[in-house]
Order: structure tokens, then C-alpha cells, then sequence
């Protein structure tokens, strides 16, 4: 066997050798360290986790829930029940958002999160199911206000610095890494649960939003001087954004900063019906799937897979877009791709078109995501955004709590194909209603 030498390179000492490992490590750390001081990166790691924590316990809930002995009608009143706690947190935290400030709701919001996921490892019993979770969906309804509201503040910071023509692919980016972290949990969860319990993704979870605690330790709010400074910048925007300024020539002062503001009922429709309609096609699409189409629950999740896993790439190609093709038009680009994909599940169900299909709805998805949280982050001054916030999440919990209430009832009694059809038929009106709405607006400030 031919013998191996390790030759060391020529002019270093080992001492040396050392010394240079411990300066780039020490860089490093200053650098990561740098790197966390900014809120955006701070913020959306916690995205992130809070996201692979969802992922972890998200497809496990239902199982875990009968295996403590719960109904399948006890399954379905919970998860209305939790529904109904966020349509009504999402309002109530938003105007306390306003009032007492970001980073206690973010916080506080957290911190209940682990409480609430270690409690859910340990349950016993189904009743104590319950009460937990409409205790997780206060928890969740809180930090989920809290963070867009926060996320704004910062992107609106960075729109001053003369950062702010891309408002939209930050967006993208921060909660495309989070169903990029859903999805690399969704993976492995099912395998954990396996070798261990069905206990230890609960658990995890836990732990998980615990380290997002400890990070948003060192989330701060902007302050008010640190938004003085917005009216110092000029802000390059590209051609087809929504917002406009111009330089303040006093050197600190917001007043003179004009910013351009877009509609807000459009939002909330769209939120309303977006969540309407997905919430009825995709709480029964896997029956469609297996049932309807004849695919196995493998292939089934495999391709629910695909059109997930494509939703980080995807977050960021939306958002850039929608920098440059306005806010308003996005949505409706959305709207239509979405009308596209129902199109698809009826008349190319089969493979590999149907991969196609559901990269499309990748899109689709990531199309309205990213666009409607950088709508909902910027469509009013910072004094009005977790009211806002809240709006917005009050409007899609309710649409879901309607859609999926209406699509078991006519997947029941007219069938799939009807509920697809139906679902594709209302997402194009609604993308007609948004293209008038952006046509209206830009028509308005062409005045």
C-alpha cells in the first residue's frame, strides 16, 4: 500500500499555523457578530426557526391529536377553534402593537410559544388540548403581528438609506428562508416520530423557538431619531414602484419624504379571498389526489414537496418583481397564476405535466406571499402598521375558517372537480378586481 506524508507548508510554523486559524476564526465571529446587529438578518433567522419549528409539529398535529384519543369531529372543532382565536388575537394585538410598541408582543410572543410546545410534548390528555392551543394561537397571533409590523419599521429604515428599491425581494427573502426551513423539517419530522415518539417533534419544536427567543433578545425598534434620518437619504426606486420620495433638504427630517400610498381595502380582499380559496382546494386536494386521481399518499406528498421546496427561490424572484412591477399588478399576476394552477389540476392531472403544474403553484404562492407582506408592511405609516398587520391576519384566518368549511361541504356533494372549478372561477374575478384596482390607482396618480 503506497504510504501517505503530510508535508508542511513551507515558511509556517506550527505556532503560526495556529495564530492564523485563531485570527480567521476571531474574524469571523466579529463578522457573524456584525451581521446580527442588523434586524433584518436577526429577524428573519427567527423567521426561520420559527418556521423549521412549524414544520417539525405541522404535518404530526392531526396524529398526534388522535393518538391522545381525539375524534375525528374533535379534529376538526379544534382546528376551528384555533382559527377562530387567531381571527380575533390578529385585531386585538395588532392596535396593541401601536400602542405599547413591537418588541413586547415579539417576545412575549415567543417566549409563550415554548411554554406552549413543551406543555403539548407532555399532554396526557385530549381535553388538555384545548385550552393549549388557543393559548399557541394567541402566542402565534402576537409574534406573527408583532413581526410584521417590526419587519416594516426596518425595510422602511433601509428605504431611507437609499436601500429601499428592493422592499420587495427582502420580503421574498425572509419568508421565503422560512418555507424553505418547513420544508427541510416537513422531510425529517415523520422519520423522528418513527424512531423515538410522536412526543419529541413537540418537544423539539420547543426547543426550537426557544433559540428564536434567545435571538430576538437582541431585537431592538427603530428609534424615532434613527427615522429622522430617513428624510436625509435619496431614495433611487426602480421604474413601476409604489413608492416615491424625494430629498429632504433639511438633513434629518421626515416631513419632507413624500411616499405614495396604496389602498388598503384591495389588500384585505385579496388576503380574504386568497385564504378562501386555498383554504377550500388544499383541505381536501390530497383526497383529490389519492382518492380522485388514484396517486399514492408517496407520490402524493412528493409532489406537495416539489411545489413547496420551490418557494424560496421563488419568494425572491416574486418580490423582486413586484419591486418593479408595483405592488398591485403582483397580486393580480398572482391571482391569475393562481386561476392557472386550478386550471391545471383539472385538465393535466397527470405526470410529468403535473410536476409542471405544481411548480406553478410555487409561484403562485410566493407571487401573493411575498407581495401582499410587503403591501401589508408598507401601505401605512409606521404609527398604523400593527393595526394593520392585524387586519391583514384577520382577514386570511377568516377566509381560511370559510374556505375550509366550504370545501369538505361541496367536495362532499358536487365533487372535486366542482370544487376546483368553482375555486378557479372566483380567484379570476378576483384577479380582475385587483388589475382595475391597479389600473384606478396608477390612473389616479397620473392626475
Amino acid at each position: 500500500m503506497a504510504s501517505v506524508s503530510v508535508v508542511p507548508l513551507r515558511g509556517l510554523s506550527r505556532q503560526r499555523c495556529i495564530g492564523s486559524v485563531v485570527h480567521c476564526a476571531a474574524l469571523h465571529g466579529r463578522y457573524t457578530g456584525l451581521m446580527l446587529r442588523d434586524p433584518y438578518i436577526r429577524l428573519t433567522l427567527i423567521a426561520f426557526l420559527l418556521f423549521m419549528a412549524r414544520g417539525m409539529t405541522g404535518p404530526l398535529s392531526s396524529v398526534y391529536w388522535h393518538v391522545l384519543g381525539a375524534s375525528y369531529l374533535a379534529i376538526g372543532f379544534l382546528g376551528t377553534l384555533t382559527s377562530l382565536t387567531a381571527v380575533g388575537a390578529s385585531y386585538v394585538w395588532g392596535r396593541a402593537v401601536d400602542r405599547l410598541g413591537r418588541r413586547p408582543f415579539l417576545l412575549g410572543g415567543l417566549a409563550a410559544l415554548v411554554a406552549g410546545y413543551a406543555l403539548l410534548a407532555g399532554a396526557r390528555r385530549v381535553v388538555w388540548l384545548y385550552p393549549l392551543y388557543v393559548f399557541i394561537a394567541l402566542a402565534q397571533a402576537a409574534y406573527d403581528t408583532a413581526a410584521l409590523a417590526l419587519i416594516g419599521d426596518w425595510l422602511e429604515v433601509r428605504q431611507g438609506t437609499g436601500d429601499g428599491a428592493d422592499s420587495g425581494r427582502r420580503m421574498g427573502t425572509y419568508r421565503g428562508l422560512g418555507s424553505l426551513g418547513f420544508g427541510l423539517m416537513a422531510f425529517v419530522s415523520g422519520a423522528i416520530a418513527d424512531q423515538l415518539s410522536l412526543r419529541v417533534p413537540f418537544a423539539l419544536a420547543a426547543a426550537i423557538f426557544g433559540v428564536a427567543f434567545l435571538l430576538a433578545l437582541g431585537v431592538f425598534e427603530p428609534t424615532l431619531p434613527t427615522l429622522g434620518r430617513i428624510g436625509a437619504a435619496k431614495m433611487t426606486l426602480s421604474r413601476g414602484s409604489d413608492l416615491t420620495s424625494v430629498t429632504a433638504p433639511d438633513g434629518g427630517s421626515c416631513k419632507n419624504t413624500v411616499r405614495r400610498r396604496l389602498p388598503l381595502a384591495p389588500l384585505l380582499i385579496a388576503a380574504l379571498l386568497w385564504s378562501l380559496v386555498t383554504g377550500a382546494v388544499y383541505a381536501v386536494w390530497a383526497n383529490y389526489m389519492v382518492d380522485g386521481l388514484g396517486y399514492t399518499p408517496a407520490q402524493m406528498t412528493r409532489l406537495w414537496a416539489v411545489a413547496s421546496l420551490s418557494e424560496f427561490p421563488l419568494m425572491i424572484l416574486a418580490g423582486w418583481l413586484s419591486d418593479r412591477l408595483g405592488r398591485l399588478p403582483m397580486l393580480a399576476v398572482g391571482f391569475l397564476t393562481w386561476a392557472a394552477v386550478f386550471a391545471g389540476y383539472l385538465l393535466l392531472p397527470m405526470m410529468p405535466w403535473l410536476l409542471g403544474v405544481q411548480l406553478l403553484r410555487g409561484f403562485a404562492y410566493s407571487a401573493h406571499t411575498a407581495t401582499a407582506m410587503t403591501y401589508a408592511a408598507e401601505v401605512r405609516a409606521r404609527a398604523e402598521r400593527g393595526r394593520i398587520a392585524g387586519l391583514y391576519g384577520t382577514a386570511g384566518a377568516l377566509g381560511g375558517i370559510i374556505g375550509a368549511s366550504l370545501g369538505g361541504a361541496v367536495a362532499e356533494y358536487l365533487g372535486f372537480r366542482a370544487l376546483i372549478g368553482g375555486a378557479a372561477a372566483v380567484i379570476l374575478l378576483g384577479a380582475c378586481y385587483l388589475a382595475l384596482a391597479a389600473w384606478r390607482w396608477r390612473a389616479a396618480e397620473r392626475i
